[in-house]
C-alpha cells in the first residue's frame, strides 16, 4: 500500500478513478479514527464523508500534496477537533440558558420586590456585609475562600498561618454565615463556589 498517490496531471476519468481508489483505501480507516474522536460512527461518517467531498471540490489542491494519507488524516483531525470544540461551546451554552432560568426561576420563587435580583450579585452584597461582621482572621479566610476561590494551602500562605487554622477559620465563617445568611443563598454559595 503506498503512501504517495499522484493525482497531478490525469484527465477526468483517470481523476475519478484514483480519486475512488483514495477514498476506498483510507476511508474506512478515517472513519474508525474519527469515531474514535467523536464517540458517535453516524457523526464520524458523516464527517469523513463531507472531508473527502470538499477534498474532491479542491482537488487540485491534493495534487499538490506529496503525502495525500497525511493530509487527510490531518483534514479529518481538524474537523474532529473543531466539532468537539463547537459542542463544549454549545454545551456552555446551554448551561448559560438553564442558569439565567434557574435565576429567573429563584426571582419568581423568592424574590418579592417585583424586580429581577441576580443572585451572584445579592450573594456577593450580602457576603461582603457578612464578612465585615466577622473577627478579623475569620473574615479574611473566608473571603479567600469564597470570594477569590483560593485553596486552603493558598489562604494559609497568604495568612502565613497554618491549614489547620485556616480550616478552624473557615468553619467559624461557615457557621456564622448559617446563622446570618438566607438559606438559599447560602446553599446558592455552597454549589457554585465549590
Amino acid at each position: 500500500m503506498g503512501k504517495y498517490i499522484n493525482i497531478e496531471n490525469q484527465t477526468s476519468g483517470t481523476e475519478l478513478l484514483s480519486f475512488e481508489n483514495l477514498f476506498r483505501r483510507y476511508y474506512p480507516r478515517l472513519k474508525n479514527y474519527a469515531a474514535w474522536f467523536l464517540k458517535d460512527a453516524d457523526e464520524a461518517e458523516d464527517l469523513v464523508q463531507d472531508v473527502f467531498f470538499q477534498l474532491w471540490k479542491n482537488r487540485d489542491h491534493l495534487n499538490r500534496e506529496k503525502n495525500a494519507a497525511s493530509f487527510i488524516f490531518v483534514q479529518v483531525r481538524n474537523r474532529c477537533l473543531n466539532n468537539l470544540k463547537r459542542k463544549v461551546i454549545e454545551e456552555k451554552f446551554i448551561h448559560q440558558q438553564a442558569y439565567l432560568e434557574s435565576e429567573e426561576l429563584y426571582h419568581i420563587s423568592f424574590n418579592d420586590s417585583g424586580e429581577f435580583v441576580n443572585m451572584h450579585e445579592q450573594l456577593s452584597r450580602e457576603l461582603n456585609t457578612l464578612i465585615s461582621e466577622m473577627p478579623e482572621k475569620c473574615g479574611q479566610a473566608f473571603s479567600l475562600k469564597w470570594l477569590e476561590g483560593k485553596k486552603i494551602r493558598e489562604i494559609a500562605e497568604i495568612m502565613n498561618i497554618s491549614t489547620t487554622m485556616v480550616d478552624k477559620h473557615l468553619a467559624r465563617g461557615l457557621e456564622f454565615a448559617r446563622k446570618k445568611l438566607n438559606p438559599d443563598l447560602l446553599l446558592f454559595l455552597i454549589l457554585t463556589r465549590e
